[in-house]
């Protein structure tokens, strides 16, 4: 049974970057965690250097390392990218025995008013498989996105506890944003952590807001000025990042 539409919400994704220009290997961070705090409490995006794999959550920035390690961030400290949200108090309902990322995003499906707007999602759950990912910080001369994640650390984890976060964004926003769901990961108990690739018997708390848009903050350096970002398969390169290497 399908359940009542969540009201829209008039605040936006507030996002710093853009996929495209990591596809094109433009690593550097340019933001500072401080103004992309003032913008949102709930989000993910990755370090300077694309170092790790960011999680944003209740206002803290936490980022989780290639080495597997989990660190806090300053209020200086300089990320390549980022997505937040300013997430309230929004209302939970709980899910049960979701096997699949397919299955998480046909739960946040159902609560929402439609595919085409942004949804920030927040599920506070135990898993009793989780699968992971965190890029390891690069160094120049960069690769391009789609040949640096070839060195990222990935691993499965059992049995943990943790707050899953991220966005299912509007198929027609790949490339500025991860069309579809791109979420992250936290442990409660451990310094544990990263891109989420795979969830397997997960219980928890659902909890999703829509948003009827998105602003861009594009970066001014130099690199990005002089950038080419015609791309050519975009898609292509996306979904290879997003996929499981291990496979």
């Amino acid at each position: 049974m399908r359940h009542r539409p969540a009201a829209r919400d008039a605040k936006l994704v507030e996002q710093f970057s853009h996929v495209d220009a990591l596809v094109a290997g433009l690593f550097d961070g340019v933001f500072s965690v401080e103004e992309v705090g003032r913008r949102g409490h709930l989000g993910l995006g990755c370090g300077d250097h694309m170092d790790g794999e960011l999680v944003v959550l209740d206002g803290v920035f936490h980022l989780c390392h290639g080495d597997g390690t989990v660190c806090l961030l300053a209020a200086d400290d300089p990320l390549a990218f980022a997505v937040v949200f300013d997430f309230g108090p929004a209302a939970a309902e709980l899910v049960e025995a979701l096997d699949s990322i397919d299955a998480l995003t046909a739960a946040v499906a159902e609560r929402v008013v439609s595919p085409n707007l942004f949804h920030a999602v927040r599920f506070d759950a135990h898993f009793a498989t989780l699968s992971l990912r965190e890029a390891k910080r690069q160094t120049k001369p960069y690769l391009p996105l789609a040949e640096a994640v070839h060195d990222q650390r990935e691993n499965t984890v059992t049995d943990v506890t943790g707050t899953l976060l991220g966005f299912v964004a509007p198929s027609v926003f790949q490339g500025i944003s991860v069309a579809g769901p791109h979420f992250h990961f936290l442990d409660s108990t451990a310094p544990v952590g990263g891109h989420v690739l795979g969830i397997g018997g997960a219980t928890g708390e659902l909890a999703v807001a829509t948003s009827p848009g998105v602003t861009v903050r594009l970066p001014t350096t130099p690199e990005f000025l002089g950038a080419d970002l015609e791309l050519g398969d975009v898609d292509g390169a996306i979904r290879h990042a997003e996929s499981d290497h291990q496979r």
